[in-house]
């Protein structure tokens, strides 16, 4: 894995973690520039949790250098209709040999921060409490973009996965897998109480359930219509047009495993016509 620093820079990047309940009633959101409002997402099988406080995350600190094992390289095998292997060069990739493309920051249930040759996200409590992070680096509507994680120790609900067509003022969309093979879409705008559940939990064995395992998750966003892939193959098309900003990124919610920890090791974007 690459070495990587975290630079930060507030007017460019911008960056946070966001906490919503799945539950209808949610708490109002923080500042634009430093988000970080804290999600409690109502997963399959567990009880609706009681609204905590919001939380504004500090500034960004110099990150901890950590020890890095080793996990599996996410699967290249060919896979017929694998949008990464019919785009071609991607317009942009960060290969994550810095962070200054992220935000990194902590807060009482979130920690963003650099790793060795990834950026770290890790759910401190098991309440499902999300935390994200956005590049502004290469802003896109219509577009696939893939980012490849690897999972530490995890179980079940643990939930991961990728933002898009997010907004400067707290609205996107959130694709996310858990440990145990299933995936799921939401729409949520928090600013305005919005929590829309357009792909509820579905398995499927495209993605690598367990701890210690890599998977490539891609969406594809062209105009209303959105593809979610696992390691190239196709989980889901719908047509929705709830959003669309030109942001993206990813996020982390531990629901079962407190300091559940995901690696961002690579993301990469096409821009679609």
């Amino acid at each position: 894995m690459k070495k990587i620093f975290a630079i930060f820079f507030v007017f460019i990047l911008g960056l946070s973690a966001c906490n919503l309940p799945v539950s209808p009633a949610e708490s109002p959101t923080p500042t634009v520039h430093l988000i970080a409002t804290q999600v409690s997402i109502l997963m399959t099988q567990q009880p609706t949790p009681t609204l905590p406080p919001t939380d504004t995350a500090p500034p960004a600190q110099a990150p901890t250098q950590m020890p890095s094992p080793t996990l599996p390289a996410p699967s290249l095998t060919p896979v017929p209709g694998d949008p990464a292997l019919a785009l071609g060069a991607p317009f942009w990739q960060d290969n994550l040999d810095t962070a200054k493309n992220f935000y990194l920051y902590e807060n009482d249930n979130t920690k963003i921060e650099e790793e060795e040759g990834s950026i770290a996200l890790v759910g401190r409590n098991a309440n499902g409490w999300h935390g994200w992070t956005l590049t502004y680096a290469a802003p896109a509507v219509n577009l696939y973009v893939e980012e490849v994680f690897r999972t530490r120790d995890c179980a079940g609900n643990d939930l991961y996965g990728v933002v898009f067509r997010a907004s400067k003022e707290n609205s996107a969309y959130f694709f996310g897998v858990t440990c145990d093979g299933r995936y799921n879409l939401y729409a949520r705008d928090f600013n305005n109480d919005v929590n829309v559940e357009l792909v509820s939990l579905t398995a499927d064995p495209a993605i690598l359930s367990g701890s210690n395992q890599t998977n490539r998750l891609g969406v594809m966003a062209k105009g209303n219509t959105l593809r979610l892939y696992a390691n190239g193959v196709l989980l889901k098309e719908i047509d929705d047009a709830t959003y669309g900003a030109p942001y993206f990124g990813a996020f982390v919610a531990a629901n079962q495993t407190a300091n559940f920890r995901v690696g961002l090791d690579q993301i990469s974007m096409w821009k679609l016509e």
